[in-house]
């Protein structure tokens, strides 16, 4: 079994290199020995995604490491449209010349110059695509990797990476009246009032959600956010929540509260009488 697994791993990697080929080969049909110049970056350590949109010289970074033949720099661009691999799509952030174990760092200003005149929008992940410069000029990036090799979590590959766009959570700013914008659960309609309340606890807000009262809401308990300071990620622990009339209701869920824009985006699980319902979009937009 050992013996047939090394001839598998051996293949693979085989098989890897020749998909590594630069963008000048119009096939991947060559000599063995050029089979082996490929190059990629290696991911050695997650800085941070989270992206505070609000402030220009906020920043996302990740340290990487060069595999293969010799990297002389990285072009990082931004992807836009639907498909994250079409790199016609691709917006250039810029170029960063490549020196043995290298940080990529992008700020808000600098993907805000590169998706103009497009803004950034809160809550949005944008895929920042690296694209690995050799010394002899040769191009690596997603585009011309395959994803069965850059998905393998052995490789540790970073020719993508997210950035999150967040902002600061303030309480006491994100307290207030805010309007229904969506709810999939359908308790509530489109420019029905939610009043959002600070805490009860340091870093979270509450408002009564589920069971709504025009759909026979008993025992009604305020649903509590936690949210982190920092990013806006929030956090909805599994609670109990009241009732529709003898039937219980418990949400759970995870989302966004944005106090610099009063926009609350959340993601819901709704049981009813215990049956989970996920997936039930909750977003609301202060007055």
């Amino acid at each position: 079994m050992k013996k047939l697994f090394n001839i598998l791993l051996a293949g693979a990697a085989i098989i890897m290199l020749a998909g590594l080929q630069s963008c000048k080969k119009d096939s991947i049909n060559a000599q063995y020995e050029d089979l082996l110049v490929g190059s990629y970056l290696v991911l050695d350590e997650t800085v941070n995604t989270n992206l505070d949109f609000s402030n220009p010289d906020a920043t996302v970074s990740i340290k990487v490491s060069e595999y293969g033949s010799a990297v002389a720099s990285v072009n990082i661009y931004v992807a836009t449209g639907s498909n994250v691999l079409d790199a016609s799509a691709w917006k250039l952030i810029k170029n960063v010349p490549y020196s043995g174990s290298t940080t990529l760092e992008v700020k808000t200003s600098e993907l805000a110059a590169a998706l103009a005149p497009a803004e950034i929008t809160p809550g949005t992940q944008y895929s920042l695509q690296n694209e690995v410069v050799t010394a002899d000029g040769r191009k690596f990036s997603m585009a011309n990797t395959p994803t069965s090799f850059s998905s393998f979590p052995a490789y540790k590959m970073a020719l993508t990476w997210p950035a999150t766009a967040v902002c600061a959570f303030s309480a006491a700013a994100s307290a207030g009246t805010y309007e229904v914008v969506q709810d999939d659960w359908a308790d509530y309609s489109p420019g029905d009032i939610i009043e959002v309340l600070e805490g009860p606890s340091e870093n979270q807000v509450n408002f009564l959600g589920y069971p709504a009262t025009a759909w026979g809401g008993v025992n009604q308990k305020n649903t509590v956010v936690d949210v982190n300071p920092e990013s806006g990620q929030a956090t909805v622990a599994k609670q109990g929540t009241g009732g529709y009339g003898s039937t219980t209701a418990e949400v759970q869920g995870s989302g966004f509260v944005f106090s610099c824009t009063g926009i609350i985006t959340l993601n819901l699980t709704v049981y009813y009488g215990g049956v989970p319902y996920a997936g039930n979009k909750f977003i609301l937009k202060k007055k």
